[in-house]
């Protein structure tokens, strides 16, 4: 079972009806987790002007806040099940080998560098 997981990344604010530091705006990433397997989605939301009554202060605001106000905003399921097609296809390629393409020329040896050899500059003569 996949477990996700809402990380705010960054707010917008702006002056709104005599209110400062509306949030407006929230970046955010969807996580999936699955055997783990991870996976993410940037996504951004634009929220709905806040009623005066409501209104919280800037440096009032927690993150929980935040993920509640996304998670009423959007739609997550389309993401999830994005997020969930492609952890569930890394889930399973994860118990198998890569290997070299048969008819691929062979990787190049890697080469042994050099090391420099110590110059000393002349003396000065007294």
């Amino acid at each position: 079972m996949v477990t996700f997981t809402i990380k705010p990344t960054s707010i917008r604010t702006k002056t709104l009806d005599g209110l400062t530091g509306v949030v407006k705006l929230v970046e955010w990433i969807l996580e999936g987790e699955l055997s783990g397997q991870k996976f993410s989605l940037p996504q951004t939301t634009t929220l709905q002007d806040p009623e005066p009554a409501s209104f919280i202060p800037l440096n009032q605001i927690t993150e929980q806040q935040v993920v509640q106000w996304i998670e009423n905003t959007v739609d997550l399921q389309p993401i999830k099940a994005h997020i969930e097609l492609v952890l569930n296809k890394e889930a399973a390629k994860a118990d198998l080998t890569q290997e070299s393409l048969p008819w691929a020329p062979p990787a190049p040896e890697p080469t042994t560098p050099i090391p420099p050899t110590e110059t000393s500059a002349p003396s000065p003569t007294a």
